[in-house]
Formats: structure tokens, sequence, C-alpha cells
């Protein structure tokens, strides 16, 4: 399954999230404050690639994640296992959400102030 299935997949989770006691997370998984730039750096690819052919490019998606992967020092193992915990519990999910969403459109008021034609929902 591909990481944007999983996005998907987290998105609806959170938008029928109910109230639950709070969730101690697993020592094992990655912690809130490493999610966030992963989730970032993931989205920003994933934007990047959706719908278009990038003229030279014969990297696979796959090849980007991995590379997200070793720029945060975690495995893949351990990304997606985290992502699942999360996913499943949506009131820590949706706190790092809220932060990624923050950083994806402060990125683009950066980039739009620089003159970058950005499109994105306020």
């Amino acid at each position: 399954m591909r990481l944007g299935n999983y996005v998907v997949s987290a998105l609806f989770i959170l938008s029928i999230g109910c109230s639950s006691p709070e969730v101690k997370i697993p020592e094992n998984m990655l912690t809130q404050e490493q999610m966030m730039p992963i989730l970032v750096d993931i989205h920003v690819i994933e934007g990047a690639r959706n719908g278009s052919i990038m003229l030279g490019d014969t990297n696979g998606i796959e090849d980007y994640y991995a590379k997200v992967y070793e720029k945060h020092g975690v495995t893949e193992n351990q990304f997606k296992s985290s992502f699942a915990f999360y996913s499943d519990n949506p009131t820590v999910f949706i706190p790092i959400y809220e932060e990624v969403l923050d950083s994806l459109k402060a990125n683009g008021a950066i980039l739009a102030k620089k003159g970058v034609d950005v499109e994105h929902e306020d």
C-alpha cells in the first residue's frame, strides 16, 4: 500500500475520531516531534510528484521516501509502524497533522513571497 493511501486512511480516521482517554505512546514508536518533519517532507514529495512526470527522473516515489527516512535517521519500518499507531489514535495524531499543515502553509507562504506560484486551500 502506498503511503498516500495511508494518509487518506489517516485523514478518514481523523474525520471520524472520537474522544478517548490519554494514549500512552509505546517506547518503540517515533515521537510526535519526530513524526511531524517526516510527514512534512513526505507531503512535499507527494505534492511535487502528484500527477506529474518529471523529465529525466527515473526514481520511483519509494526512492524519495527512502531519502526522507535516511534524512531523519529512521527506517521505513519505524516510520510505517509509528504511522499506523498514530493513525489508530486520532487524539495524538490530530495535533501532529495540525503542525504538519501549519508548516506546509508556512512553506507555501515563503515560496509565494519569493515569487513561486503555489496553490493551496486556506
